[in-house]
């Protein structure tokens, strides 16, 4: 009987050896595996949507305009709005970080936490009350840790960093000064007692580091912002110092801070937010170790 057209006669079909067998089914093994990384990426990248989703922003703590007050603002820049405004504009800076980072895009999921980031740093910089300190630059470098800290396995490149620089260099910021200012900070409120600390903020004792002294000093007289909150709140979990309302109320004390509700007023949204990141973090781990054990027992098959 004929043999179809599409079908090789058998003799003319390849023998396959042992070595040209494992070849063919190593082949789809590592197409597999690529799928797997993919699969892997794209479920860790639905955790992260859902935390980001889910994330608490940090409400500025400044003075803004309601009301009446933005009313009589609204008028009065409808007579000034031919001047040029010394002043950068929230849009320029975002501007800014996107002309400083171009490419590879920012994953869709975060580009709203990034320009959230922005704008909220950029309102606190333009009020003329701000004087930046090495504690507000451990707030920054915290919250950004915190929220990208699974971008670079997303995306599978080191990309979190350049967009931090990117994200820094935008607000006029030098982007090494501050994770300089951040590693500073961190590592004197591991290597520092709290009773040590409570001194340094009520100026009864120095700390070695000058600018860490400033940061301490200088909060009293100038405005007050979440990131600094955020920067406190890190310094007490690295000290051993519970992160509560009484410590909050302490430390506010010691810094002359009023009123206290400044710093306690963010340290419930900061505390759900290290839950909602801890659980996120936990669930990308238990992706990884599933994938792992699918990807050994197939390599058994």
């Amino acid at each position: 009987m004929a043999q179809s057209s599409g079908e090789q006669p058998a003799a003319s079909r390849p023998r396959l050896t042992p070595a040209s067998s494992m070849m063919y089914r190593s082949q789809p093994a590592a197409m597999n595996a690529g799928l797997r990384r993919r699969r892997t990426s794209w479920l860790a990248a639905v955790v992260a949507a859902v935390l980001l989703s889910s994330w608490q922003g940090f409400s500025f703590l400044g003075s803004m305009p309601t009301g009446q007050q933005a009313h009589k603002t609204a008028r009065q820049a409808s007579v000034v709005d031919s001047l040029k405004n010394p002043v950068k504009t929230v849009s320029e800076t975002i501007d800014e970080f996107y002309k400083g980072y171009p490419k590879p895009p920012v994953l869709p999921m975060y580009r709203s936490f990034l320009v959230d980031f922005i704008t909220q740093v950029h309102l606190t910089m333009v009020d003329s009350r701000f004087k930046y300190d090495a504690i507000f630059g451990l707030g920054m470098r915290h919250f950004y840790t915190g929220l990208m800290g699974n971008y670079d396995k997303l995306v599978m490149s080191e990309e979190s960093e350049k967009i931090w620089k990117a994200l820094n260099s935008a607000m006029g910021m030098k982007p090494d000064q501050v994770t300089a200012d951040a590693e500073a900070v961190a590592k004197y409120a591991s290597s520092t007692s709290p009773a040590e600390i409570l001194k340094h903020m009520e100026g009864t004792a120095k700390p070695s580091d000058a600018k860490i002294g400033t940061a301490f000093e200088q909060i009293q007289s100038s405005l007050y912002s979440a990131t600094y909150s955020i920067g406190l709140f890190r310094i007490m979990e690295l000290s051993g110092v519970e992160v509560n309302k009484a410590n909050a109320e302490e430390w506010a004390k010691a810094l002359k801070i009023e009123p206290a509700s400044k710093v306690t007023s963010d340290l419930e949204t900061y505390k759900q937010n290290q839950v909602k990141l801890q659980k996120a973090e936990e669930m990308i781990r238990e992706i990884e170790i599933r994938e792992k054990k699918k990807l050994a027992e197939k390599c058994w098959l």
